[in-house]
């Protein structure tokens, strides 16, 4: 519980919900969203997923990251902003790359 107000306050505190530029925005979801599933498929790959399993490997790297790494972020005051944003926009973009990733795959 003190998790979700510590991101929401600091959200809060930014005067807008993209904190650090939409560049660094562009950057952070694509790497979350286009480089994740790109290396968790060359990971799994390279240790023998193959079939259903590298799938489903594949959708669960575009899922959109917990609310951890930012409390990291924050703590240790490593880029806050930059994964505040990830979050937040992660969880609204998670859904239709999510499904275009499941239904790419399922052909």
């Amino acid at each position: 519980m003190i998790v979700d107000w510590k991101l929401g306050l600091f959200m809060a505190s930014r005067s807008s919900i993209i904190a650090c530029g939409p560049r660094m925005t562009m950057v952070a979801l694509g790497l979350k969203f286009l480089a994740g599933p790109a290396l968790m498929a060359l990971a799994s790959l390279v240790i023998g997923i193959k079939g259903t399993s590298l799938k489903v490997a594949i959708v669960q790297a575009a899922l959109p990251q917990g609310i951890v790494p930012f409390v990291f972020a924050k703590e240790y005051n490593l880029h806050p902003s930059v994964l505040s944003t990830g979050v937040l926009l992660g969880m609204l973009v998670a859904l239709p790359v999510a499904l275009t990733y499941y239904l790419l795959l399922s052909l």
